[in-house]
């Protein structure tokens, strides 16, 4: 019976053992690690209630890896009401932050980080604790928190008891340096974290440090030493097979080679980058492949492909600043109900203080001091309301005044406000800047057939078409009746010839039998330059102008740039 009892708890020992390696081996190579972790979901029989919680947790892992994350996201959270090692609870809460934040559910995403974050100070388990402070590194580096995410890479590098854990502390204060733009202290670091996580076989986390350093040599405009660099490390990155890595180091040697003029050796690197990312997952890795693709073939002339990567590239990019906005406000949104709920606690702690002194006044103390706290509760809720309704009305009207209230961009007053502080910077910055004016064709007549509310569609279906291929900065505004102006900040006069070109096809693209009638929409164009018309935005406007009449005497819908006017 003893020697039983001993051969069941050396397999459980050697269970557990095999789950640790496993658990190891996910960041080192990650197609053996699930081809060994389907070798052992096939007898999961002489797991115990703790290792079978362990296996799931790796399963959710390889989930993952495999960039499956909405089937790793349903797994894990089918464990949270049923895992009873809060080790292992706090590991599944862990990872849940970065799946809720791929799959865009940010609100939950940062309700678990405020959990983990809370409850870290009890955690004992080495590998979850060190998990625990991975995640929030991250995810504060995620939302360009870099001082909270380096305050967090530096207390795991320093409680690290294992060196897989200074190696990832290592990668999320590179992270923290690299996004602070404190260069000497990522310099100094960056290649001796990078020689330390190959000493350990972490080679996922130092190919990561060394997308990192790539992505340093590109702001740094050294070109010719990134790719030199890439070149000497190219061939691990593949040997790894995790698609995130090898479509974020793609992507970065692809713009690399696209800015040394290299068209060629950068289409198969952008194809292949493409191949190894997931288009609905919006990512900063999809948008620059797909720039560099449209860079590509508009060198080549090929301007149908062009012009459909460009489309892409434009609805990532606006895909991710609006991703942006909701994970900001999904963060702020979960800070302030959590203060919120300590506030709450603290008052209910205070009232309970007050109830015990109250047992010792008489009957008339304790009934003043209720009304008192009733009153003083009545007043504060007053004052929070007023001051609510202050702010959203604030809000509302800051709006109205700035902003067109049919179609949503800036009415002329803000577009001439938004519009001079561009040009001055680029002037300042000797950057160059262009002016686009358009106007749409036979407006009047399309009001006087078909009905206001017509021509009311039609100006909010030409905003919403042109906006597809707007940058963040570009400044957009209606500035008269049919009449609409962008600023481009940092464009060429001939690239934004090519944007009004665009803007002018799809425009005549829109099908108007969704406004309930069926009328022609076209648009003229007319654009100018800081090279021929400098940067008052009143010359400007004044030259796209008579570029525009230019293009409405030569028969309307086409583009005129100034310079050839």
């Amino acid at each position: 019976m003893i020697v039983g009892f001993l051969l069941v708890y050396t397999l459980q020992l050697q269970a557990n053992d095999d789950l640790e390696k496993l658990d190891d081996l996910k960041v080192v190579n990650v197609a053996e690690f699930s081809k060994n972790l389907s070798a052992l979901e096939s007898d999961l029989s002489s797991l115990n209630a703790y290792e079978l919680d362990y296996f799931k947790l790796l399963k959710g892992y390889q989930y993952s890896l495999s960039s499956d994350y909405r089937a790793a996201k349903t797994h894990l959270e089918s464990m949270l009401d049923n895992v009873k090692s809060e080790d292992i609870l706090i590991r599944v809460k862990a990872l849940l932050v970065n799946l809720q934040a791929v799959t865009q559910d940010y609100k939950s995403a940062f309700t678990y980080l405020e959990d983990i974050s809370r409850t870290l100070k009890n955690i004992k388990n080495a590998r979850a604790r060190e998990h625990a402070l991975s995640v929030l590194a991250y995810s504060y580096n995620q939302l360009e928190e870099f001082d909270t995410a380096k305050f967090y890479s530096e207390l795991l590098f320093e409680s690290a008891l294992s060196d897989r854990a200074k190696c990832h502390a290592q990668y999320h204060l590179l992270s923290s340096y690299l996004g602070a733009e404190h260069e000497h202290e990522f310099t100094d670091l960056v290649d001796s974290s990078v020689e330390f996580c190959i000493n350990i076989n972490e080679f996922l986390f130092a190919n990561l440090i060394r997308a990192k350093k790539l992505e340093y040599f590109y702001h740094e405009k050294m070109y010719e030493v990134a790719e030199s660099y890439y070149e000497s490390y190219s061939a691990d990155v593949d040997k790894i097979g995790y698609p995130v890595l090898t479509a974020g180091t793609l992507s970065i040697i692809a713009k690399i080679k696209l800015n040394l003029n290299k068209f060629d050796e950068a289409l198969p690197i952008a194809q292949k980058a493409l191949k190894n990312l997931n288009k609905s997952d919006f990512t900063l890795a999809l948008q620059d492949t797909l720039y560099v693709l449209y860079r590509i073939y508009e060198y080549k002339k090929d301007y149908q492909n062009a012009l459909n990567y460009y489309s892409d590239y434009s609805e990532a990019k606006q895909a991710i600043s609006d991703n942006r906005f909701a994970q900001q406000q999904a963060y702020y949104t979960v800070r302030a109900e959590v203060e919120v709920k300590n506030q709450r606690i603290e008052l209910l702690n205070k009232d309970n203080e007050l109830l015990f002194l109250q047992k010792n006044l008489i009957e008339e103390e304790a009934r003043q001091t209720r009304v008192l706290m009733a009153l003083l509760a009545l007043l504060l809720s007053i004052a929070l309301y007023l001051a609510y309704k202050g702010l959203t009305g604030r809000r509302r009207f800051k709006k109205i005044a700035e902003f067109d209230q049919l179609t949503g961009i800036s009415n002329r007053y803000h577009f001439n406000t938004q519009a001079e502080l561009a040009l001055e910077f680029c002037q300042k910055n000797n950057q160059p800047a262009a002016v686009i004016l358009f106007d749409l064709d036979h407006f009047k007549q399309i009001n006087d057939n078909h009905g206001h509310a017509a021509g009311d569609w039609a100006l909010q279906a030409v905003v919403g078409t042109c906006r597809h291929f707007m940058r963040n900065n570009d400044v957009f505004g209606r500035i008269g009746g049919e009449e609409f102006a962008v600023v481009l900040p940092g464009c060429q006069t001939d690239k934004a010839a090519l944007l009004a070109e665009i803007c002018r096809d799809a425009i005549a693209a829109i099908d108007t039998e969704e406004s309930g009638t069926t009328f022609p929409l076209t648009a003229s164009f007319g654009v100018s330059g800081s090279d021929t018309s400098g940067y008052q935005l009143k010359q400007l406007l004044a030259d796209a102008d008579k570029a525009m009449y230019r293009a409405k005497d030569g028969g309307r819908d086409q583009v005129v740039s100034f310079a050839e006017a």
